[in-house]
């Protein structure tokens, strides 16, 4: 179970339309992020980039998503499946 105060990476959310949107917080592992910002529509193809520790990046791409309601204490969050990518220049 992932909580919101588990979400510590810093991600920035790049639409397939090229918009962006800094300054998220999710939890990025090699499949899958979990985010508890519902309030942002995300969609497959979508792309998410995590600044790491060392200045780097890595881009991982929206397979699926799929957003789950809040229940038994833990609130609305998406879980995406995803692949890691090339980060977009």
């Amino acid at each position: 179970m992932i909580l919101p105060g588990m979400a510590k990476d810093s991600v920035t959310l790049v639409k397939e339309n090229g918009e962006r949107i800094e300054g998220l917080k999710a939890v990025v592992s090699l499949r899958r992020i979990v985010t508890f910002h519902t309030d942002i529509v995300m969609e497959s193809k979508d792309m998410m980039i995590r600044e790491l520790p060392d200045g780097g990046k890595e881009a991982y791409l929206f397979l699926d998503v799929m957003l789950n309601d809040a229940k038994d204490g833990i609130p609305a969050n998406y879980q995406i499946t995803v692949r890691k990518v090339v980060v977009p220049e």
